[in-house]
């Protein structure tokens, strides 16, 4: 079984460095290296190359899965209240879940890309519930207005007609 990679060993500070300068895309293996040279670590090419291809690939594997949940949100966009919406909600906490107790202790860009995973799952979140409540409020709008002009054409009296609107929407007189 390999060892601890020598970059996750590094300080803290210089092991973010090491991240951001991957994330961004605009360090080479040897401009990495000198980084952390810079910074007072020390790291073999050898070592910053296999840590930088790793989280290079992990990057890769988190947009293609954003390029599926953006097929998946569209499909929960159309039916918010649907069995697909219910499913795919639960299959993320599921994988973030997983996600979370397979990852190596000290692993910060899974971190990252875990938490920047689980904050747009509850936006999504959201915007289902913000949408149901609306749909909701809306249904029920509809209700009241046609409950009154029923009730209006059946000749009951203008009090009796406000109260049956006001129960039907929730609200007090």
């Amino acid at each position: 079984m390999a060892g601890k990679s020598s970059i996750k060993q590094l300080d803290p500070r210089i092991k973010s460095a090491v991240d951001e300068a991957i994330r961004e895309g605009r360090a080479t293996i040897d401009d990495i290296v000198k980084l952390i040279t810079d910074l007072g670590g020390e790291a073999s090419r050898s070592s910053v190359g296999r840590y930088k291809q790793k989280a290079e690939e992990q990057m890769q594997k988190y947009r293609e899965a954003q390029e599926v949940a953006k097929v998946w949100v569209g499909k929960l966009q159309q039916d918010p209240e649907g069995d697909i919406g219910r499913l795919l909600a639960e299959m993320l906490r599921t994988v973030a879940f997983q996600t979370i107790g397979d990852m190596e202790a000290g692993s910060s860009m899974d971190v990252m890309l875990l938490a920047k995973a689980l904050k747009d799952l509850a936006g999504a979140d959201k915007l289902t519930a913000e949408r149901i409540l609306k749909v909701r409020e809306e249904a029920t709008r509809e209700a009241a207005e046609k409950v009154t002009a029923i009730a209006k054409t059946k000749g009951l009296t203008k009090d009796t007609v406000e109260a049956l609107r006001a129960e039907i929407l929730g609200v007090s007189r």
